[in-house]
């Protein structure tokens, strides 16, 4: 069997893979690397190989790994598969041709369709000529909405508010230059402009159009689908140790303490009303701001997102 093991990220060649799917990989390469980057991967552990001896035939290609680069990288062959199976015969370089469609049509798709399904807007690069940036009062905060918008679909983890605001400084500092120390006071300055003009104005259907849920902007396109970015720290709460579980080594006994406390508050939630899981969880969220487990803002984005909710709710019942 011959064997790609991507261990620093870079292009290696492939001896024996098809030409296409050599082709593929190549030309993904810039965008798996800005999936690693974004999640923080060290090293990729994502194999491509063949072998006459595969389930799937001679012409069988086996990708093998946990990154998450591989999903990325099976939907760029599917799609090219796509338009080389609509063009029989057609193309007199196949190879060449999937590696433009990766390029020019599949990646971007890809991306934009990924930053979609987070509710975010599918572009951010034309942000700073819409409507909405034409009331703010400067190119600085144009360029502030712009970066919003673009962390609203970033799949890179973000832990609170006080991240966000470092994110966003470090990226004026690169564009305005600077430090991200300079630019902080006057970015949460920045954010609150950028905020009011996005909420002002008509509203947006964040719902179907058979259930529309019209909600301000700044809450579809900003507030929440950066609450549905993932925290280094987030596992799935029925997950999470009880009050009397013992810590594994370099567990932080505080956060550790924090997280057995609101699962006990949920979970007493539950027990409340045990046939209405979602009125269960309502009324923990409640609670939990109470204890200052949770922020009022936190609580309220929540309640107001029915995909989280509902995702939440599901997490619940499964602890009854």
């Amino acid at each position: 069997m011959t064997t790609l093991h991507l261990t620093d990220g870079r292009a290696r060649e492939l001896p024996d893979v098809p030409e296409v799917v050599a082709a593929i990989w190549h030309e993904s390469h810039s965008y798996r690397r800005a999936i690693h980057r974004s999640l923080f991967t060290d090293r990729c552990d994502l194999r491509v190989s063949t072998s006459p001896r595969a389930p799937g035939g001679p012409h069988a290609i086996r990708l093998d790994g946990e990154c998450a680069c591989r999903d990325f990288l099976v939907d760029m062959i599917v799609e090219c598969h796509r338009l080389l199976a609509a063009h029989p015969g057609e193309l007199r370089n196949p190879a060449g041709a999937a590696r433009i469609h990766v390029r020019m049509r599949a990646a971007p798709d890809w991306n934009r369709a990924r930053r979609a399904a987070m509710g975010a807007q599918a572009r951010a690069d034309r942000v700073r000529a819409c409507s909405r940036a034409r009331g703010l009062p400067d190119d600085f905060h144009r360029a502030l909405l712009e970066y919003l918008v673009d962390e609203a679909g970033s799949m890179a983890p973000l832990e609170d508010e006080h991240d966000l605001l470092h994110r966003l400084a470090a990226r004026c500092a690169r564009e305005f230059e600077g430090t991200p120390e300079h630019y902080l006071d006057r970015v949460a300055d920045g954010v609150a402009v950028v905020e009011r003009q996005c909420r002002s104005g008509p509203r947006v259907n964040a719902g179907t159009k058979e259930h529309p849920e019209y909600v301000t902007w700044w809450e579809r396109y900003v507030e929440r689908p950066l609450g549905r970015r993932p925290r280094r720290t987030t596992r799935p709460i029925s997950t999470l140790p009880g009050a009397d579980a013992e810590l594994p080594p370099g567990v932080d006994g505080a956060a550790a303490e924090a997280d057995a406390q609101a699962v006990a508050i949920l979970v007493e939630a539950l027990r409340g009303h045990p046939a209405a899981p979602a009125e269960a969880l309502r009324t923990g969220i409640a609670h939990l701001v109470e204890h200052g487990l949770l922020t009022e803002r936190s609580a309220a984005v929540l309640l107001a997102d029915r995909s989280r909710l509902d995702s939440a709710t599901r997490e619940l019942s499964a602890m009854a």
